[in-house]
């Protein structure tokens, strides 16, 4: 784990985030006034599933991602883990210009339920929904 000037972790190695992973989507994470974390991003042919669209899988590697650092608590370090996700895929993912975001629908207790989305110009092509835990040992 490495940590930039302002004090945050930086996980080179992440598979959606990790500057220093050559597979990694060029994915970087924003958070706006009211919360909701979002990024805007180009998904080229690496990614590729059915011709001209993204494999699902990296759809759901990304909004797990993007589900999990909003259920986060980067303030404090303390991590939330994916307890359970489920995806809903509307229509296939044209590769290209992509935007994906999340937010806080509740929690309760040591279970944080986030909600988001993956959309290209046209609108939402995969929606997601997750548990996710903060472990014992951040408690």
């Amino acid at each position: 784990m490495r940590y930039n000037t302002d004090g945050e972790s930086m996980a080179w190695g992440n598979p959606v985030i990790g500057l220093r992973n050559p597979i990694a989507p060029p994915v970087i994470m924003n958070q706006d006034p009211s919360g909701k974390v979002w990024s805007e991003f180009e998904l080229g042919a690496a990614y590729e599933g059915p011709p001209g669209h993204v494999h699902g899988g990296v759809c759901a590697l990304i909004l797990d991602h993007v589900l999990g650092e909003i259920a986060s608590d980067p303030h404090n370090g303390r991590p939330a883990l994916t307890g359970t996700i489920n995806f809903r895929y509307l229509r296939a993912t044209p590769l290209g210009r992509l935007r994906a975001e999340a937010w806080i629908d509740r929690t309760d207790g040591v279970k944080i339920y986030s909600v988001g989305h993956l959309a290209d110009a046209e609108g939402i092509t995969v929606e997601a929904e997750g548990v996710f835990i903060i472990p014992k040992w951040a408690r």
